[in-house]
């Protein structure tokens, strides 16, 4: 082999790994979740209750095979509070005792 054709067999290797390399980068780049569980807690017979995160907002969800409801608004991430009337008073004690749970566990969510 001649020193010209080992020089375009790198420039070609070096080419591809440039390309492949920024394309991992911009996969890398992926915008960051919105959505988080933060903590679920089963009830049992395929029953739960359930803390979600949406962007700063918190919300109560319970759930069964069938349905999704929601139970309450929680306080933002941020500390303020987003509360809406809640929906009945079985409801706000559970969105209570959940949000009680987690401070005890100091989660950040």
């Amino acid at each position: 082999m001649t020193a010209e054709t080992l020089r375009v067999s790198a420039s070609a290797f070096r080419t591809r790994g440039l390309a492949l390399w920024e394309r991992v980068l911009r996969l890398s780049r992926r915008a960051p979740r919105r959505l988080r569980l933060c903590e679920s807690l089963p009830l049992g017979d395929r029953r739960f209750v359930a803390v979600v995160e949406f962007g700063r907002e918190r919300f109560l969800v319970g759930g069964t095979p069938s349905s999704l409801v929601l139970l309450a608004r929680l306080a933002e991430a941020g500390g303020s509070t987003h509360d809406e009337a809640e929906p009945e008073a079985a409801s706000w004690n559970a969105a209570s005792a959940v949000t009680g749970i987690e401070k005890r566990r100091g989660d950040t969510c």
